[in-house]
């Protein structure tokens, strides 16, 4: 598999366990009000989070793209 096919790859599974993480089978694990953080109820921190991980995730996909010249 080309490197190329690879980073699509683990782009396609990285997209499907942001999605799972996000509804109902794991969700269900944050979704609660306490402990709070920051003032803020847990369920919302777990969605900050990971809207976190998805950006920097992205953001380091789109840079190994750059640099291997494959726009």
């Amino acid at each position: 598999m080309s490197p190329t096919g690879r980073n699509k790859l683990c782009f396609i599974i990285f997209a499907v366990f942001i999605a799972l993480v996000m509804i109902f089978p794991i969700f269900g694990l944050a979704n609660r009000v306490e402990p709070r953080v920051l003032g803020m109820p847990f369920s919302m921190i777990w969605v900050i989070f990971w809207i976190g991980v998805e950006f920097v995730v992205l953001v380091a996909f789109f840079l190994s793209e750059e640099k291997r010249g494959a726009n």
